[in-house]
């Protein structure tokens, strides 16, 4: 009896062994496929599956849904450039280190962050300390720049890698990882997938898949293979700072009491400057800076200790213009500064940006500002009139809260110009402030001009209206009002459109019908109002078309269907340009939009 229930109990152990899931190696691959595919080569088979997570579509939800999905990875292999953000060439699709740590901090992907004993970062600085390299912070920055990053984002990645203030990039994804037994990656520059793929190979070729999985790869091996590179292993409990973990987790919660721990966390610190990160981010948040300062203006201990934070961070080396700009209105919410000294500081430091000349680069990072520019009134006299600077004056000046007469008369000028960008631009800039006589008079000057220009005015003025829709249609869309039901009018306002489309002859009368849909079924209409009208389509038009999608991904489908033909038709200046750059909705396509107007045009 005994010898039959040992061998009944070695039997379902031998069965339950047998049908143990498979193993899963997660890969996130950005822009190199080596690493992946030595990986699937060495370790895929029947008990061990390779599953890439990033979709082939350019969903910028990916990485939540993958986390929703819950599947569970055994080991997590992400590869591409990196800074700060993974991206790759040619590819929109990118991966965020702050959205990985917010993930982390909501344990809202367990089976990715959590689950895997090793993971691979594949890329530039992902396990970058403090320690400087061979670039200085400038070089950094223009390194970003020239792959697409807009300023403002390049020097925050910059001064995170380079400066003594804040958490490292090692640090920071050990906070993101916390349950990893070893994060692999780069304290500096990495080889290229090409030649880092092939060295994996080697370092893992005698590695059986039961070592992989349970005790994981030889770590002196891996020394030995990449010798000579930045290629560094941690392990992330010993790397992570726990209190800076404890911190950020705290701020970035939308719980009240959560946040309440964090300010009681800092209040308690005399040395600020590690934690900045969390602090500048939670100060965007209206009830966590309520609670900053009902805690700070009461005591004078905390109110020193912030004092000579912000005395210590504002003479920081290379510190971001935006975070200098964040400071300054976080000390004046604290009450540690008056308004009037904010104003003066911010607009010296616009001064000092400007002084050597407005470009496209600055114009791109002054507008990415535009939310901290919102009561500040741009002058005249500030920019350097030259012929860099002139394009990208209009563009700049829609993006301050307002501007001056000297701005205004030269942004007039412009208008009348025979350069039909510059015009286009000027109006643009204009538009809000003209009285109703001005709008009448620009639309009687630009009658004369080329027809592609008139109603780009006419988007510019929102003087569609004036290029009406023939009566019969008119009519039509009419009776389309009369149907029950959202969907019914929309249907009906289709037929309208299809029946009359052999007289809906401009961009700006497709509009007009586009514009009285109710349902995402104008989708169709907006790209008809494009794609019909290849030589005659403008800026105006584009941005009326993709504004109104609501679908990131075909929103920007839209801008790129724009950017191709304006800039084959030569009808797109590098400041127009910038204009579609900075509305599209994907980062990685902002980068590669970027990238095309500093260098297409």
């Amino acid at each position: 009896m005994k010898t039959c229930l040992l061998l009944i109990l070695g039997s379902l152990l031998f069965s339950v062994g047998a049908t143990a899931a498979p193993k899963r190696i997660c890969t996130m691959t950005l822009n190199s496929e080596n690493e992946r595919e030595v990986l699937r080569s060495l370790y895929a088979g029947s008990d061990v599956e390779v599953t890439e997570l990033v979709p082939a579509n350019k969903d910028p939800q990916w990485l939540q849904k993958a986390c929703q999905s819950g599947i569970e990875c055994d080991v997590l292999l992400v590869s591409g450039h990196f800074g700060g953000v993974f991206f790759g060439e040619g590819v929109s699709t990118t991966l965020d280190l702050k959205e990985i740590e917010k993930l982390s901090c909501e344990n809202a992907c367990p089976g990715i962050l959590n689950k895997p004993k090793d993971v691979f970062l594949m890329g530039c600085n992902t396990l970058a300390t403090k320690v400087p390299d061979k670039r200085s912070i400038e070089e950094y920055v223009e390194v970003l720049i020239k792959n697409g990053f807009p300023r403002d984002l390049a020097e925050r990645v910059a001064f995170s890698r380079y400066s003594d203030y804040g958490m490292s990039i090692s640090q920071i994804f050990s906070s993101a990882f916390p349950q990893s037994e070893r994060l692999h990656g780069f304290s500096s520059t990495g080889p290229m997938g090409r030649v880092a793929g092939p060295m994996m190979r080697r370092a893992l070729k005698d590695i059986s898949k039961e070592t992989f999985f349970t005790k994981g790869p030889n770590i002196q091996k891996f020394k030995d293979v990449f010798a000579g590179t930045s290629y560094r292993i941690v392990e992330p409990k010993k790397e992570m700072d726990p209190n800076y973990r404890h911190l950020a987790c705290k701020t970035y919660s939308k719980d009240t009491t959560h946040n309440k721990e964090a300010i009681e966390f800092i209040s308690q610190k005399t040395n600020l400057k590690k934690y900045y990160e969390p602090l500048l981010e939670a100060s965007e948040n209206p009830s966590f800076l309520a609670q900053l300062q009902n805690t700070v203006l009461p005591s004078p201990e905390i109110t020193r200790n912030f004092e000579n934070f912000f005395a210590q961070i504002s003479s920081a080396k290379s510190l971001p213009m935006k975070m200098k700009f964040q400071f300054l209105e976080l000390q004046a919410k604290l009450g540690l500064m008056p308004e009037m000294v904010k104003r003066e500081q911010q607009e010296k430091l616009i001064r000092q940006r400007l002084a050597n000349g407005l470009n496209f680069i600055i114009t791109d990072q002054l507008c990415t500002m535009k939310d901290h520019l919102k009561n500040i009134e741009l002058k005249g006299d500030w920019i350097k009139l030259d012929k860099v600077g002139i394009p990208f004056m209009p563009r700049v000046a829609q993006c301050f809260g307002s501007y001056d007469t000297r701005m205004e008369d030269l942004l007039k000028a412009m208008a009348t110009m025979d350069d039909p960008s510059w015009r286009r631009e000027a109006v643009r800039a204009l538009a809000p402030r003209l009285t109703p006589i001005e709008v009448q008079d620009l639309l009687i000057a630009s009658s004369a001009w080329p027809v592609r220009d008139h109603q780009d005015i006419l988007y510019t003025l929102n003087q569609k209206q004036q290029d009406p829709l023939p009566p019969m249609a008119q009519h039509c869309m009419l009776k389309a009002k009369r149907q029950d039901t959202a969907d019914s009018r929309d249907g009906y306002r289709w037929g309208c459109y299809k029946e009359f489309e052999h007289l809906i002859d401009t961009p700006a009368k497709c509009h007009q019908v586009a514009d009285q849909f109710e349902t995402n079924s104008v989708s169709g209409i907006d790209w008809n109002c494009l794609t019909r009208f290849n030589s005659k389509i403008h800026l105006g038009a584009c941005l009326a078309s993709a504004d109104r999608n609501q679908d990131p991904e075909n929103s920007d489908d839209i801008r790129w269907y724009c950017w191709s033909k304006l800039h084959d038709q030569n009808q797109l200046s590098r400041s127009e340009c910038l204009a579609l750059a900075s509305s599209m909705r994907i980062q990685g396509n902002r980068f590669k939009a970027n990238w095309n107007c500093m260098n297409r045009l």
